[in-house]
């Protein structure tokens, strides 16, 4: 069966064809009243002769220019009036103005600038054949409204800009560099002496005098005197020819006399000096006899530095005397951290290689989370260090330990002082609070050396961002690190309870920081990964005045260098996933040596998530 052909009329089709475009008004058997479809002008507009209201690109009101309509076939270029007409086509007599239809041809340049319209519409012809199906009536795709244009490029660009302004995209953080300060060194040495006055044993008894003989030293009640013995030949002294001062043997347990007072200590050698009695501290002339009176002195000294060799490299085979919190040293405010103000949670890896000082590997943890108080003005942030690092309390008879351990927790507010489409300057300050343990040194059961951690640090800063262009940013920062008091220092080498040596105050220290970024890909809205942005930055870190020391004369307390120049380079990748997510791997490498090159290299891992 043949498919039935419908609507053969040509009016019929043109009603249809009218309906299709979405077209409305007033349909007579006479005439069609057709409004052009809407227009991107980009604010152009145009205007009825009738007064109406101008329609322009975004939704405003257009008059179509003269098209053709055919009733018949073969009346395709006859024009249709846009006003009402009368059967006759002679104009009604109502007295409506006319519409006047704008002229394609007219020039632009006759309209004012708000009114041109850059091209004219014009219709395609209809499919007028009656034996056409009735698909054929669908307009064709030239015939849809066009699309509006695109903004101009600054409007894009500013879009853009103000879209990320709080994005991790418009404000990465910086990665940072430093291992940190708190490695000191405990030097100097600790004598002990021993003096007193006891009589005489010689052996043999039958010479009496002899510069050969041995004389024994009794200080407590034993029948037998072996507290103290000589050994080698007598000299004189007192210039009488005769021997009177002899050299004396180390005391050796047990014995009433003092012994070493703990490991470490060594003996120094002393003598027994004929005095004839217990007032005189000099040899006297004359012959000794058996039970004769004689002076006996001698030392002990024991000598520790965290500088083995002591050339001041902290190469040598002594052991290393950490200052509290090292390794989870000082905290460095632009490790982790961007001028912007925002909400997150972070978490940083840092794994020094061969740190200085002969402590070896380190690997140090942060935690932390920043809080706006304030929408884009004032935030909140707290961190907490931890290392797997060499230990804070040490025992000089065992192999060096190594331990887990909580460092100095940070509290940091944070001001965004001026905020520009291209321009961000913050400013604000840190406290750091002394969670770390104290430092202790032990000989067996004995402790010798205490740090304790009682200092709380002041860290002014200032940052700077600059966003250059949609993709590079530029940022700043400068930060005092200020001792607000000092930690107290004890020790005694020879066990007992620890005297106060003094309070040592952490040297001042001054950081600054430069960072580039550039976005370097850019994902689909829905891809995991949106962006990759990489990271260069320069890093300085030094301090303002020489570090400070605590010494009783004879033990001494102070940083392994006392003035100090860092400077390091980082590298790294910020991988921007779900928009809320960032993972940063990166690498720093020191550009200096000596103390002042502090690792071998630093392997760095980030996580930042963003609220």
């Amino acid at each position: 069966m043949a498919t039935p052909k419908i609507c053969r009329s040509a009016k019929h089709r043109v009603l249809i064809a009218t309906l299709a475009f979405g077209f409305s008004g007033p349909l007579s058997a006479e005439v069609v009243q057709l409004p052009a479809p809407p227009l991107d002008l980009d604010g152009g507009q145009i205007e009825s002769a009738s007064g109406g209201q101008p329609v322009g690109a975004a939704g405003q009101e257009v008059t179509a220019p003269e098209q053709a309509i055919p009733e018949k076939p073969g009346e395709a270029n006859k024009p249709i009036q846009a006003n009402k007409t009368t059967q006759d086509g002679k104009a009604t007599q109502d007295g409506t103005p006319p519409v006047r239809l704008a002229d394609p041809v007219k020039s632009a340049s006759d309209k004012p600038p708000s009114q041109v319209v850059p091209n004219p519409v014009e219709l395609p012809k209809l499919n007028t054949d009656p034996n056409a199906e009735i698909e054929d009536l669908v307009p064709p795709p030239a015939m849809q409204p066009a699309p509006a244009a695109p903004p101009a490029a600054s409007n894009r660009r500013r879009a853009g800009l103000g879209a990320t302004a709080a994005g991790f995209s418009a404000a990465p953080t910086m990665i940072g560099d430093l291992f940190g300060g708190s490695f000191s060194t405990f030097g100097g040495s600790q004598t002990v002496r021993f003096s007193g006055y006891a009589p005489a044993n010689q052996v043999p008894l039958s010479n009496p005098g002899d510069a050969s003989a041995t004389l024994l030293f009794e200080f407590g009640s034993d029948t037998f005197p072996n507290d103290v013995t000589t050994q080698g030949s007598g000299f004189d002294v007192s210039g009488d020819s005769i021997a009177d001062t002899f050299a004396i043997a180390e005391p050796i347990p047990p014995s009433d006399a003092l012994v070493s007072p703990g490991p470490g200590f060594l003996f120094d050698g002393g003598t027994a000096t004929y005095t004839d009695n217990t007032t005189n501290t000099t040899a006297q002339d004359g012959s000794y006899a058996i039970l004769s009176t004689f002076l006996v002195e001698y030392s002990y000294t024991n000598s520790l530095s965290g500088d083995g060799d002591g050339d001041g490299d902290g190469d040598g085979n002594g052991r290393p005397l950490p200052g509290p919190g090292v390794a989870t040293r000082r905290v460095k405010l632009s490790e982790n951290f961007s001028p912007e103000v925002r909400d997150r949670c972070f978490f940083s890896y840092n794994f020094f290689n061969d740190a200085f000082a002969n402590l070896g590997d380190i690997s140090r943890y942060t935690l932390g989370v920043e809080r706006q108080l304030v929408d884009r003005i004032f935030s909140f942030e707290a961190r907490l260090v931890m290392a797997g690092t060499y230990g804070s309390t040490q025992d000089l008879d065992q192999k060096e330990s190594r331990d887990f351990e909580l460092g100095n927790a940070a509290l940091i507010s944070k001001l965004a002082l001026l905020r520009t489409e291209r321009l961000l300057w913050s400013g604000g300050v840190g406290v750091t609070l002394p969670t770390a343990d104290d430092s202790r040194f032990y000989q067996g059961s004995e402790e010798l050396f205490r740090v304790e951690n009682e200092s709380f640090h002041i860290l002014p800063f200032t940052a700077l961002l600059m966003r250059i262009n949609r993709d590079t940013a530029m940022q700043a920062y400068l930060q005092l690190d200020v001792a607000a008091n000092g930690d107290p220092v004890f020790g005694n080498l020879s066990g007992g309870p620890l005297p106060k040596l003094g309070v040592f105050t952490d040297s001042t220290l001054i950081t600054t920081d430069v960072a580039f970024s550039r976005t370097v890909y850019r994902g689909q809205r829905q891809s995991v990964l949106q962006q990759l942005i990489a990271n260069a930055e320069l890093h300085y870190t030094g301090t303002l005045q020489p570090s400070d020391f605590v010494s009783d004369g004879t033990l001494t307390y102070t940083n392994l260098k006392r003035n100090f120049n860092v400077v390091n380079a980082t590298g790294g990748m910020h991988f921007v996933l779900n928009n809320d997510l960032v993972v940063t791997p990166a690498m720093s490498i020191p550009l200096r040596s000596g103390l002042d090159q502090q690792f071998d290299y630093e392997a760095i891992v980030q996580v930042n998530w963003l609220r």
